[in-house]
């Protein structure tokens, strides 16, 4: 793999796409009706509460020199951006619940915070990766999904684990991170989602 082959399918995985991708599956996959302006306004929120709002703080935060890049290549710059992050990721799965939408929805972003702020205590230790836990979390929300509702999800599935290789050899490419803080971001996403929105 070329390393701009490597940075486009950095971009087209980034983690920000995930939670719109989770929140798509959930309210039109799931045994849930929920009619076409109610998806509107939900995937609505969830771009702003998960992308808008982190994006628009980490902006912030840079013209405050807080954090050096906005790439934020470095564990430190990660550290302020993470914490508002799991922080709106939770506010937006409390919200999203209060006004009845599937649980699932709720459990996945409330997952998802969760691993936000794993990430941000080991931080002080290494950099997991922050693509892998996204598209690990997505697989995880798939599986357990699978598992409740007997949904045949084989071929999305394998879909997911091949591009999570061809992603963490993306990763590797550009010197982004090591084997070992791709493992640590894959299956924290995994396992976490997995087991939140199964047991739940």
């Amino acid at each position: 793999m070329g390393r701009k082959a490597a940075q486009w399918l950095s971009y087209l995985l980034h983690p920000v796409v995930y939670p719109i991708l989770g929140a798509l599956f959930i309210l039109k996959s799931l045994p849930y009706y929920i009619q076409s302006q109610l998806l509107i306004v939900t995937l609505a929120l969830v771009f702003t509460g998960t992308y808008l709002f982190p994006v628009a703080i980490s902006f912030l935060f840079y013209r405050m020199q807080l954090i050096s890049s906005l790439e934020m290549k470095e564990a430190r710059d990660r550290r302020w951006p993470y914490l508002v992050g799991a922080v709106s990721y939770y506010f937006t799965a409390s919200f999203l619940g209060d006004i009845g939408l599937p649980e699932e929805l709720r459990l996945f972003l409330l997952a998802s915070a969760c691993v936000i702020m794993l990430h941000l205590i080991l931080l002080q230790f290494h950099k997991p990766s922050a693509h892998l836990a996204g598209i690990g979390g997505f697989t995880g929300l798939l599986l357990s999904t699978s598992l409740k509702y007997g949904l045949g999800l084989l071929p999305l599935l394998a879909c997911c684990f091949v591009l999570a290789g061809f992603l963490g050899s993306a990763r590797l490419k550009l010197n982004a991170h090591d084997p070992n803080e791709l493992a640590v971001g894959y299956l924290s996403g995994l396992l976490i989602v997995f087991g939140v929105i199964l047991l739940g």
